[in-house]
Protein backbone atom coordinates (compact mmCIF):
# COMPACT_ATOMS: atom_id res chain seq x y z
CA UNK A 1 0.00 0.00 0.00
CA UNK A 2 1.53 3.73 -0.95
CA UNK A 3 2.39 5.32 1.73
CA UNK A 4 0.27 8.29 1.25
CA UNK A 5 -2.85 5.95 1.25
CA UNK A 6 -2.08 4.80 4.74
CA UNK A 7 -1.68 8.15 6.07
CA UNK A 8 -5.22 8.80 4.82
CA UNK A 9 -6.47 5.68 5.93
CA UNK A 10 -4.73 6.57 9.91
CA UNK A 11 -6.29 9.90 9.82
CA UNK A 12 -9.90 8.40 9.16
CA UNK A 13 -9.19 5.59 11.98
CA UNK A 14 -9.11 7.54 14.75
CA UNK A 15 -11.56 9.55 13.99
CA UNK A 16 -14.19 7.03 14.89
CA UNK A 17 -12.59 6.85 18.44
CA UNK A 18 -12.74 11.00 18.72
CA UNK A 19 -16.21 10.50 18.03
CA UNK A 20 -16.55 7.94 20.92
CA UNK A 21 -14.31 10.43 22.85
CA UNK A 22 -16.67 13.18 22.34
CA UNK A 23 -19.67 11.47 23.18
CA UNK A 24 -18.33 10.35 26.48
CA UNK A 25 -20.36 11.93 29.81
CA UNK A 26 -16.83 11.75 31.34
CA UNK A 27 -14.76 13.67 28.60
CA UNK A 28 -17.82 15.95 28.14
CA UNK A 29 -17.94 17.16 31.64
CA UNK A 30 -14.84 17.06 32.06
CA UNK A 31 -14.04 19.75 28.94
CA UNK A 32 -16.95 21.41 30.74
CA UNK A 33 -15.21 22.15 33.63
CA UNK A 34 -11.93 23.39 31.85
CA UNK A 35 -14.31 25.56 30.03
CA UNK A 36 -16.16 26.45 33.82
CA UNK A 37 -12.21 27.49 34.99
CA UNK A 38 -11.49 29.35 31.57
CA UNK A 39 -14.54 31.95 31.97
CA UNK A 40 -13.70 32.07 35.65
CA UNK A 41 -10.34 32.69 35.07
CA UNK A 42 -11.04 35.08 32.19
CA UNK A 43 -13.28 37.33 34.48
CA UNK A 44 -10.79 37.12 37.59
CA UNK A 45 -7.60 37.00 36.69
CA UNK A 46 -6.62 40.73 37.14
CA UNK A 47 -7.98 39.67 40.79
CA UNK A 48 -5.51 36.95 41.55
CA UNK A 49 -7.95 34.96 42.66
CA UNK A 50 -8.69 31.39 41.15
CA UNK A 51 -11.63 29.15 41.74
CA UNK A 52 -10.39 27.15 44.66
CA UNK A 53 -9.28 29.89 46.21
CA UNK A 54 -12.61 31.54 45.62
CA UNK A 55 -14.11 28.36 46.87
CA UNK A 56 -12.09 28.25 50.20
CA UNK A 57 -12.54 32.21 51.05
CA UNK A 58 -16.90 31.50 50.77
CA UNK A 59 -16.25 28.61 53.51
CA UNK A 60 -13.88 30.77 55.63
CA UNK A 61 -16.34 33.97 55.08
CA UNK A 62 -19.69 31.85 55.56
CA UNK A 63 -18.39 29.85 58.63
CA UNK A 64 -16.16 31.85 60.83
CA UNK A 65 -13.29 29.37 62.85
CA UNK A 66 -13.42 26.62 60.30
CA UNK A 67 -10.55 24.27 60.78
CA UNK A 68 -8.80 23.07 57.25
CA UNK A 69 -10.65 19.67 57.19
CA UNK A 70 -14.00 21.49 57.39
CA UNK A 71 -12.74 23.74 54.70
CA UNK A 72 -11.68 20.50 52.48
CA UNK A 73 -14.77 19.12 53.30
CA UNK A 74 -17.06 21.95 52.47
CA UNK A 75 -15.46 23.16 49.52
CA UNK A 76 -14.80 19.70 47.58
CA UNK A 77 -11.19 19.92 47.68
CA UNK A 78 -8.33 17.31 48.61
CA UNK A 79 -6.25 17.88 51.44
CA UNK A 80 -3.03 19.05 49.79
CA UNK A 81 -4.71 21.31 47.98
CA UNK A 82 -6.66 23.21 50.68
CA UNK A 83 -3.67 23.33 52.69
CA UNK A 84 -2.00 24.87 49.62
CA UNK A 85 -4.99 27.23 48.75
CA UNK A 86 -4.80 28.23 52.70
CA UNK A 87 -1.61 28.96 52.89
CA UNK A 88 -1.96 31.52 49.62
CA UNK A 89 -4.98 33.21 50.93
CA UNK A 90 -2.62 33.70 54.35
CA UNK A 91 0.41 34.95 52.63
CA UNK A 92 -1.33 37.35 50.96
CA UNK A 93 -3.84 38.45 54.08
CA UNK A 94 -6.92 37.31 52.89
CA UNK A 95 -7.65 34.88 56.23
CA UNK A 96 -6.24 34.87 59.38
CA UNK A 97 -5.19 31.60 61.12
CA UNK A 98 -5.52 31.39 64.77
CA UNK A 99 -4.75 28.89 67.13
CA UNK A 100 -7.99 27.28 68.77
CA UNK A 101 -8.36 28.13 72.38
CA UNK A 102 -9.87 24.70 73.37
CA UNK A 103 -7.40 22.57 71.43
CA UNK A 104 -3.82 23.87 70.89
CA UNK A 105 -3.25 21.65 67.56
CA UNK A 106 -5.94 22.95 66.21
CA UNK A 107 -6.08 25.83 63.92
CA UNK A 108 -9.07 28.34 62.47
CA UNK A 109 -9.31 30.09 60.05
CA UNK A 110 -11.67 33.73 59.64
CA UNK A 111 -11.77 36.24 56.67
CA UNK A 112 -9.92 39.32 56.91
CA UNK A 113 -11.74 42.66 56.09
CA UNK A 114 -9.11 42.69 53.16
CA UNK A 115 -10.29 39.30 51.68
CA UNK A 116 -13.95 40.53 52.62
CA UNK A 117 -13.17 42.98 50.13
CA UNK A 118 -11.63 40.98 47.18
CA UNK A 119 -14.53 37.98 47.82
CA UNK A 120 -17.48 41.12 46.87
CA UNK A 121 -15.11 42.42 43.91
CA UNK A 122 -14.43 38.73 42.98
CA UNK A 123 -18.45 37.74 43.34
CA UNK A 124 -19.87 39.90 40.46
CA UNK A 125 -17.68 38.53 38.47
CA UNK A 126 -18.13 35.21 39.39
CA UNK A 127 -21.60 35.74 38.82
CA UNK A 128 -20.77 37.36 34.95
CA UNK A 129 -18.90 34.29 34.42
CA UNK A 130 -21.96 32.05 35.46
CA UNK A 131 -24.01 33.85 33.20
CA UNK A 132 -21.66 33.30 30.45
CA UNK A 133 -21.11 29.50 31.24
CA UNK A 134 -24.88 29.15 31.12
CA UNK A 135 -25.51 31.71 27.72
CA UNK A 136 -26.11 28.92 25.44
CA UNK A 137 -28.51 27.84 27.14
CA UNK A 138 -32.62 29.35 27.71
CA UNK A 139 -34.04 29.80 31.24
CA UNK A 140 -35.18 26.44 31.53
CA UNK A 141 -32.55 24.57 30.15
CA UNK A 142 -30.48 26.36 32.66
CA UNK A 143 -32.52 24.95 35.65
CA UNK A 144 -32.40 21.78 34.24
CA UNK A 145 -29.22 21.67 33.83
CA UNK A 146 -28.12 22.79 37.31
CA UNK A 147 -30.63 19.99 38.47
CA UNK A 148 -29.19 17.23 36.68
CA UNK A 149 -25.31 18.38 37.52
CA UNK A 150 -26.92 18.70 40.93
CA UNK A 151 -28.33 15.26 40.97
CA UNK A 152 -25.04 13.33 39.26
CA UNK A 153 -22.78 15.30 42.31
CA UNK A 154 -25.21 14.85 45.12
CA UNK A 155 -25.71 10.70 43.78
CA UNK A 156 -22.09 10.01 43.23
CA UNK A 157 -20.25 12.17 45.92
CA UNK A 158 -19.38 8.91 47.70
CA UNK A 159 -17.10 8.13 44.40
CA UNK A 160 -15.23 11.37 44.65
CA UNK A 161 -11.65 11.85 45.51
CA UNK A 162 -12.36 14.87 47.56
CA UNK A 163 -15.76 14.27 48.64
CA UNK A 164 -18.18 17.20 49.89
CA UNK A 165 -19.72 16.21 53.46
CA UNK A 166 -22.14 19.29 54.00
CA UNK A 167 -23.22 17.51 57.04
CA UNK A 168 -19.82 18.98 58.77
CA UNK A 169 -21.78 22.08 59.13
CA UNK A 170 -24.26 21.85 61.28
CA UNK A 171 -21.35 19.27 62.89
CA UNK A 172 -18.86 21.87 63.65
CA UNK A 173 -21.58 24.48 64.72
CA UNK A 174 -22.86 21.74 67.36
CA UNK A 175 -19.32 21.69 68.63
CA UNK A 176 -18.75 25.22 68.69
CA UNK A 177 -16.09 25.30 65.94
CA UNK A 178 -17.80 27.62 63.68
CA UNK A 179 -18.56 31.04 64.39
Amino acid sequence: MPRASREVETRREPSVFIRSLYGRPGFLLWRAHHIAVSVFNDECDDLGITSPQYGALCVVREIPGVDQGGVSRLAGLDRFTTALVLANLRKRRLIVRERDVDDRRRYSFRISPRGLALLRRVRKRADRGRDRLLSPFTPRERKTLIALLTRLVVALNKDARARIDETALPRMRRSGRAG
